[in-house]
């Protein structure tokens, strides 16, 4: 009897032992492929781990780039269940910079965001934090689909390109067509003609420019608009390296113009506090004659929420020339908007496939809601678009090649936030053109050295 339970108790303990070493191991359901001899891996099965990727977007998240590309990351979601791409937007264009600049000092830089081919981002090259763009287009074989302007637009002095074009467009005078016609008036071809019409409107009660002077760059549009008539880019390009002066003769016409626009009335009143929206706003309810504004706005000019005085009243007039000029009738602001800058800490291969995927999705979806696209791509008479978009079109086709460039693009920061701050005050007559001029060339002095070698 004592034999009998030795052996049982040996026998117990035996089978304890195993299990507990069978435990130890993982057994033979858990362990490795080569140990199951299942070929398939510990993860089979599983579930790929989510990945977000954030986009932090300058031109609004209701704006139509915006909302094409969601619309195409949502689809490649569906075959790349890792990948998430979440938009995050905020104010106007200040404050956009603001948190942007923020967020990269505090090592946040996300995964996608807006900008521009200027001073901040070239910093930002130098220290190896964006994608090359340029590279990655020529080694998806997509560098040739997009119209050349579109990408030079995006380009850098020296041929370098970091940020991806998903806009395109001409920029232009539009104009309330009956307005002119009940006082007689035509679309202006020169800048004397132009404030003659402007003059025209005021006296008889209307007010005759609508400007977002509250974002800036719009009012920046007319300093620039008589230097690129004079001299191309070549006065923006060196005056931004105290290589010329605000004073000199191209300098002045700009300046002479804002502020007599500012001054004489032109602008509406408080324009200096008007955003975007208002301003367009005010033009199409019929409050101004005239709104400068990029063709990506066309389909607002079309939209059948327009009042009956409106519709089918908005046509559209090209930059005005002068004496001398040195750049042609179609040469004028083209450009491919604010680019997409890519994080390049984050530009994982899950990435690259979804630029690749966008590539290819983007030019139909992007101009089927009536935009314009910065692929070689156009819609036909059969689409059935509203009359005003095949005539941007057109007008598009027969655009020059010579573009001017914005100058909030091509001065250094400091610079730029100072002239940004101080334009309304010429326009509202705070400084005179003299002493504006004075100001920005001493900005100049100061701060683009630590940009400009």
């Amino acid at each position: 009897m004592k034999r009998y339970v030795k052996w049982l108790v040996l026998a117990l303990s035996l089978v304890v032992l195993t299990t507990l070493i069978s435990a130890c191991g993982g057994g033979s359901n858990t362990g490795s492929a080569a140990e199951n001899g299942s070929g398939a891996p510990e993860n089979a099965g599983q579930k790929a781990e989510k990945k977000t990727y954030k986009w932090f977007v300058a031109r609004g998240v209701d704006s139509p780039p915006a909302v094409t590309l969601k619309e195409i990351a949502d689809e490649f979601s569906k075959t790349h269940p890792e990948f998430e791409l979440v938009l995050e937007g905020t104010g106007d264009r200040p404050s956009y910079l603001q948190k942007l600049r923020t967020l990269i000092a505090s090592n946040e830089m996300p995964a996608m965001f807006d900008t521009d081919p200027d001073a901040y981002a070239s910093k930002l090259i130098e220290k190896g934090k964006l994608v090359d763009t340029k590279k990655l287009l020529q080694d998806l074989g997509k560098y040739d689909a997009f119209r050349p302007v579109a990408l030079q637009y995006q380009q850098f002095a020296d041929g370098s390109m970091y940020t991806l074009p998903i806009e395109y467009g001409i920029e232009v005078f539009w104009y309330n067509i009956k307005m002119f016609k009940d006082f007689g008036l035509q679309p202006p071809k020169t800048f004397d003609e132009f404030l003659k019409v402007a003059e025209t409107l005021k006296q008889n009660g209307i007010t005759p420019i609508a400007v977002d002077g509250k974002d800036k760059w719009p009012v920046l549009r007319y300093l620039a608009f008589e230097p690129f008539r004079m001299t191309g880019n070549d006065f923006i390009e060196n005056v931004k390296q105290g290589k010329a002066s605000f004073k000199d003769p191209a300098g002045m016409a700009g300046i002479n113009l804002v502020h007599e626009l500012g001054t004489k009335g032109y602008f509406q009143q408080g324009f200096s506090s008007t955003d975007y929206t208002a301003a367009r706003d005010l033009f199409l309810a019929g409050k101004t004659g005239i709104y400068y504004m990029g063709s990506w706005e066309t389909m607002n000019f079309a939209n059948d929420k327009l009042s009956a005085d409106m519709k089918d009243n908005i046509g559209f007039f090209r930059l005005p020339m002068m004496e001398g000029a040195k750049t042609a009738e179609n040469d004028y602001f083209i450009n491919s908007g604010i680019g997409v800058a890519f994080n390049q800490e984050t530009f994982d291969d899950t990435m690259k496939e979804f630029v690749k995927f966008l590539l290819e999705k983007y030019p139909e979806a992007y101009t089927k809601k009536g935009q314009f696209s910065p692929f070689n791509y156009s819609l036909d008479q059969a689409q059935g678009m509203p009359e005003v978009f095949y005539k941007i079109q057109d007008e598009i086709a027969k655009s020059g090649s010579v573009f001017a460039v914005p100058w909030d693009t091509r001065l250094d920061p400091a610079t730029n936030e100072l002239l940004g701050n101080e334009l309304n005050a010429l326009a509202l007559g705070a400084h005179t053109p003299d002493d504006f001029a004075d100001l920005m060339d001493q900005a100049i002095k100061e701060n683009a050295p630590k940009y400009f070698k």
